[in-house]
């Protein structure tokens, strides 16, 4: 697994991008999971500003 910091716009295309499993919202950040066509199992973390965090995950 790898975690790398991630800005708003590059959050957005990756929801975009690839299709939706769950998305979770808590008081101080959201968590949206996906699998994107080219990079596979992918957990988002997101900040209410927009930034977070992306998290690739391996079988």
């Amino acid at each position: 697994m790898r975690i790398i910091d991630a800005e708003a716009a590059v959050l957005a295309d990756l929801k975009e991008e690839g299709r939706v499993v769950a998305e979770r919202a808590f008081p101080g950040f959201t968590v949206t999971t996906l699998r994107h066509p080219t990079l596979g199992k992918l957990v988002l973390v997101q900040a209410p500003d927009g930034n977070g965090a992306m998290v690739e995950a391996n079988e």
